[in-house]
């Protein structure tokens, strides 16, 4: 186990350290275009490649040694590396989203067509609403789930240090719940991302989609794994308010850009990590991002009779920054009328 954790943390090392050369080799340079791009210099989108490459590794060598149930990281193994290459892809050549989408759907059904196991069979919304089941239902709400965590995280990576904190936090709140089997893979993907996080927050390199692509599908594995080996011990109102404040901002901006008669997956800067950098400089807007997610979500974690409050709390705080952030900036000191929805 040692051993194998200086391995790993060394492995990720090499690879931070060698950023800018690997992402050369790559062709995943990002290079600051004025606008969206608003980064200093050419950034290597490598973060996720540091990270997933040992990671995987890892996971292949504990699974071949044996000791441990060997679905749940076949799994991993399949989805971790499945999302590294369309990542990785779509950093290289900016794949069209409605493709991107096409493929995601395609693995994570084959994903669970292998493991039926991570089905999700019910809604289960705790004692005072009770339960729905899903019946024939439960396959395509499942990947509708995994491809919209996917797709809520992937639009969180727009700010150094956000997704890689979110994952920090959502790592450490799984292993509250986690069956032993997994805790070393959780151990192991705690390390590299804290590994990771001083690099990106330094802008020495980017996650990329290949990055938040793998990450976002293996949360939402570990998560549906996790919440369905906890038989009961995990409420599902737990899991969805670590997730709610990225995945409601997803479905917000995605429906005002609908509203706006432009594609729900076109990029723009309404996100809520967009509208905090605007009123905020960085690393406060950062802040009370993170803030807003693990001070409820951790109560919830470690409280789970407390969800139901924090949900309402982290909801109303969400609420809140939007009005405040209603204005851009400029806007505001101009007292032009100009909202953000």
């Amino acid at each position: 186990m040692v051993f194998s954790a200086v391995w790993f943390g060394l492995s990720v090392v090499v690879f931070c350290s060698l950023a800018g050369p690997m992402g050369r080799l790559l062709g995943v340079i990002d290079y600051p275009d004025g606008g969206r791009k608003s980064h200093a210099r050419p950034t290597p989108m490598v973060g996720g490649i540091a990270l997933m490459v040992p990671l995987l590794l890892v996971v292949l060598v504990r699974t071949l040694l044996g000791g441990a149930p060997v679905g749940i990281f076949v799994t991993l193994v399949v989805v971790g590396l499945g999302f590294l290459i369309l990542g990785w892809y779509d950093d290289r050549q900016h794949a069209p989203p409605s493709a991107r989408l096409i493929v995601s759907s395609g693995l994570f059904g084959a994903v669970l067509l292998l493991q039926p196991d991570l089905l999700l069979s019910r809604i289960d919304l705790g004692p005072h609403f009770g339960a729905i089941p899903l019946w024939s239902l439960s396959f395509p709400f499942t990947i509708l789930c995994l491809v919209g965590l996917q797709n809520s995280i992937n639009m969180v990576d727009g700010m150094n240090g956000l997704l890689i904190g979110l994952a920090l936090f959502w790592t450490g709140c799984l292993m509250f719940y986690a069956p032993d089997h997994l805790t070393v893979y959780l151990q192991f993907l705690m390390l590299g991302l804290l590994i990771l996080l001083p690099y990106n927050l330094l802008g020495a390199l980017f996650l990329g989609d290949a990055g938040s692509y793998s990450i976002g599908a293996t949360i939402g594995i570990l998560m549906i794994y996790c919440y369905n080996q906890a038989d009961g011990a995990l409420p599902m109102l737990t899991v969805v308010l670590w997730l709610l404040v990225p995945v409601v901002d997803c479905l917000r901006v995605m429906t005002t850009r609908l509203i706006n008669e432009r594609s729900p997956l076109s990029p723009d800067e309404n996100h809520l990590h967009h509208r905090l950098a605007r009123h905020w400089r960085w690393p406060i807007c950062l802040v009370i991002y993170l803030a807003l997610v693990a001070s409820p979500g951790l109560v919830g974690a470690i409280w789970p009779k407390a969800t139901l409050a924090m949900l309402m709390l982290a909801g109303t705080a969400y609420v809140g920054l939007l009005w405040v952030t209603r204005l851009p900036r400029t806007a505001a000191a101009e007292g032009t009328p100009k909202l953000i929805i």
